[in-house]
């Protein structure tokens, strides 16, 4: 018995020019009262919002074309709009709770005095050094399009952000068509902490930004356009190395790893070896660019790279752990620490190590989200299943695995709350895979027909 899919009558004309109209009068009048009782700083901020929003909708209604969903586009929509109000969020909690002792302060300081410069093109004073120098240089380039708003940066960088959210869903609907689609944008979209900490100016909304570059090439690598998704990839690394390169020569060894362990097509297969030496070499010279470019970063931070992995983790935990979020690390220079290790830079603190709002906040966040995986077992084996059929998945465990050895050493758990935002959008990919598609007969087959497509 085949079953009919009703769908909803659609809203009259007149119906949406009356809502429309509505609408923007709202929006108008809202404006001009800001305009009157508030600084540039504000008002700024919400004359730019439905500029980002009309040059976001386009590639939104494009991904629900491609999915033949119109529910995806109302998905995307909402989660753009629930993103740039993690501006929001964040801009208050960054001068509202903590009186402006934020990063964003200094990065908005240096933005304010270079905006005037980009304007008359005189780059005379930019110096493309990796770190907090580049989103200085980023935030003035910002300001001379935009004006120079303070919320109105925390707006943009958190449409950046959005971005590199998207470009990971992009990359998962490409790469893993054995995946749940609408459970992992659920996941992606609305965790708090993807929400909240990559939405102002800053590292954390850039880096979102380039990894979903970097991501939706890896995807487009291991599934068709193998130089297209170079491009892409490339692009992306360079965007994130500019900022943290460590994190960017991790993109590149797990993508190294998806290469050497993915079948080849059955129409290349004689090609195969040629085709994974010449991959597996572009990605080496990338990835060795990368790890010189670390290995400048850290000593540049005061870091003594000579000195071995151990003494590198125990020298990155003595820097990280001041502060009132301070606490033990289970550093993994062994596998016996590798449980605790891993609970750790994934899901702590938990509900009775927090010592204040925010970190209780990112406590319940945490321990919803270790049970969420706890009831996913299936979810999770089924992703080490398709790990030879969906390469992808390779690339996000090996990811996480690296980032969790890395991280391990952090002794702050404000710094790695903040941080593992870096990490999420790969490691959520290993439980949006449901095991009924992996046990199916046929599954396997569909899946190879899908990527060679």
């Amino acid at each position: 018995m085949q079953m009919r899919r009703t769908y909803e009558a659609p809203a009259s004309p007149s119906a949406v020019v009356v809502i429309g109209l509505a609408l923007i009068g709202a929006y108008v009048s809202a404006l001009l009262i800001l305009v009157d009782r508030t600084s540039f700083d504000v008002w700024g901020a919400v004359l730019l919002m439905p500029i980002l929003v009309a040059l976001t909708v386009p590639a939104l209604w494009r991904q629900a074309i491609r999915e033949a969903d119109p529910g995806t586009f109302r998905l995307l929509l909402l989660a753009l709009v629930v993103k740039l109000a993690g501006a929001v969020a964040r801009y208050y909690v960054a001068f509202s709770v903590y009186g402006g002792a934020a990063d964003a302060t200094r990065y908005h300081s240096a933005g304010v005095g270079f905006a005037p410069l980009f304007r008359r093109l005189d780059f005379s004073g930019v110096h493309l050094v990796a770190g907090t120098s580049f989103i200085e240089t980023v935030t003035g380039i910002v300001y001379a399009l935009v004006g120079p708003s303070k919320m109105g940066g925390f707006v943009f960088f958190s449409w950046l952000g959005f971005w590199g959210l998207f470009l990971f869903y992009r990359a998962f609907t490409l790469a893993v068509p054995m995946g749940r689609r609408r459970s992992y944008a659920y996941l992606l979209f609305f965790l708090p902490s993807l929400v909240f900490w990559p939405s102002s100016i800053g590292k954390e909304a850039w880096m979102m930004f380039s990894l979903g570059i970097a991501a939706y090439g890896v995807a487009r690598i291991l599934t068709r356009g193998v130089w297209r998704g170079f491009i892409y990839c490339a692009g992306g690394l360079w965007l994130a190395g500019m900022v943290r390169p460590h994190i960017a020569a991790l993109v590149g060894v797990s993508l190294a790893a998806a290469i050497v362990t993915r079948k080849g097509r059955i129409e290349w297969r004689e090609l195969t070896p040629v085709i994974k030496g010449a991959s597996i070499v572009a990605v080496a010279i990338v990835a060795a660019v990368l790890v010189v470019h670390t290995d400048r970063f850290l000593q540049k931070s005061g870091i003594d790279t000579n000195q071995g992995v151990s003494s590198t983790l125990t020298d990155v935990q003595d820097r990280t752990s001041e502060g009132g979020a301070s606490f033990a690390p289970s550093i993994l220079d062994s596998p016996v620490r590798a449980p605790l290790a891993t609970i750790t830079v994934l899901f702590r603190p938990f509900v009775f190590e927090a010592h204040n709002f925010q970190s209780i906040l990112a406590a319940i966040e945490g321990t919803a989200l270790l049970a969420f995986c706890l009831i996913r077992p299936r979810w999770g084996w089924a992703a080490m299943r398709s790990l030879r059929q969906q390469p992808y998945v390779v690339f996000c465990l090996v990811f996480t695995l690296l980032f969790i050895v890395g991280f391990s050493s952090f002794a702050n758990f404000g710094l790695l709350a903040r941080e593992r935002v870096q990490l999420y959008p790969l490691f959520l990919v290993l439980f949006s895979i449901p095991p009924a598609v992996i046990g199916r007969p046929g599954g396997e087959r569909a899946v190879r027909e899908t990527v060679a497509a």
